[in-house]
């Protein structure tokens, strides 16, 4: 798993994990089974009110809009995540470590038509496998990058650990 370094005012480094391919790959797949669910739950209440018809563009329009501003909307309102990322445990967020701004959002939304929508993924696979922070075209423009959230444990920081005899303890 790749990592970045963000250096505080304070002159603290920080360690950011970059979220690895598969974990946002499972998170686009939970945001599709989310949106299919969806579109399945209108089918079947206009089903149910016998509006099934080829003449209600409108209405099939605006009943889209959610999925239309799905990224967008979860993103902005739940801090970086969709609920497929918040499952993941992942996160959008910019390059330095701050939060990312509605701009931010908006930009990586926009661009997400060009990066997954018309190439099916592909150019979005390309660039996250050739950048080094783990960005796509939108994340680059936007400035952003998606971490991971989970804690890395190993079996050693369970084990006890042989202290020495002149071993101190120190406090701040």
């Amino acid at each position: 798993m790749d990592n970045f370094h963000i250096e505080t005012a304070q002159n603290v480094t920080i360690q950011q994990n970059v979220a690895n391919l598969s974990t946002r790959i499972g998170a686009f797949f939970i945001d599709a089974f989310i949106i299919g669910g969806y579109y399945l739950i209108i089918y079947l209440i206009l089903d149910s009110l016998n509006l099934i018809s080829g003449d209600l563009y409108l209405i099939y329009g605006l009943l889209s809009l959610p999925v239309f501003f799905y990224s967008l909307l979860f993103e902005t309102l739940m801090n970086g995540q969709t609920p497929g990322k918040y499952f993941n445990k992942i996160r959008v967020v910019k390059i330095d470590g701050s939060k990312p701004t509605f701009g931010s959002f908006l930009i990586r939304w926009i661009l997400r038509i060009i990066d997954i929508t018309l190439a099916s993924g592909s150019i979005a696979l390309l660039t996250i496998l050739l950048n080094g922070k783990g960005q796509r075209l939108g994340d680059l423009a936007a400035g952003t990058t998606v971490i991971s959230e989970r804690k890395n444990f190993s079996i050693n920081s369970t084990l006890a650990v042989d202290i020495t005899v002149e071993y101190k303890p120190t406090f701040p």
